[in-house]
């Protein structure tokens, strides 16, 4: 029996969803995913004319900036 998320989607590795749905997922307007995976070069599937993110290396790649968050900041940043 399959085990499914909070988004009523099955609960796998190879799961793709929009960048709606990607947005819904981390909490973060639509906008504002699209600035952070342009900045962070999130992992992403061109299916047709859509654009998909696999949900777990999506996790994974906001996980690694979150943990690593110095790495990514310019020095203005930090000032």
């Amino acid at each position: 029996m399959k085990q499914f998320d909070e988004m009523g989607e099955a609960n796998d590795s190879m799961t793709l969803i929009s960048a709606s749905q990607a947005a819904k997922l981390l909490g973060i307007s639509r906008a504002t995913f699209k600035q952070l995976s342009d900045m962070y070069d999130f992992p992403r599937i061109k299916v047709g004319r859509a654009i998909r993110f696999p949900k777990q290396g999506l996790l994974d790649k906001v996980d690694y900036v979150a943990t690593n968050y110095r790495e990514f900041l310019s020095l203005d940043d930090l000032l």
